[in-house]
């Protein structure tokens, strides 16, 4: 849940920082980086604070080449964890942040001569 978790506040960052086109220039990295940071700071004597399976797979290799043993079954928790959180931060942002149908017909009425909506 912890990897769940701080991967869906980094993906909400990224969509409203990086990828949303009315987000304020200039603190996406910044701010992304503060969210990782934060996320480190918070769960990373408990998981590591991953966030992405690439990021454990190398120490876990690593560690099964150099060092001797390696909880491979816990392995899955790495991939399921950043995939859920991710995939739910893009739905939720879609869902908070996208303007509505209504809005859009408003103003697009407002701004075309005659009333029509252009299409």
């Amino acid at each position: 849940m912890a990897e769940a978790i701080t991967t869906f506040i980094l993906v909400f960052t990224v969509m409203a920082l990086a990828v949303d086109p009315r987000g304020p220039r200039g603190w996406a990295g910044l701010m992304i980086g503060l969210a990782v940071a934060c996320a480190i700071f918070v769960i990373g004597l408990l998981t590591g604070a991953s966030l992405n399976p690439a990021r454990t797979f190398g120490p876990y290799v690593a560690t099964a080449i150099f060092a001797g043993d390696v909880a491979w079954e816990e392995f899955a928790l790495y991939w399921i964890g950043p995939l859920l959180g991710g995939v739910v931060a893009a739905f939720v942002y879609d869902f908070v942040a996208r303007p509505r149908q209504a809005e859009l017909t408003a103003k697009g009425a407002a701004e075309s001569p005659g009333g029509d909506v252009e299409r």
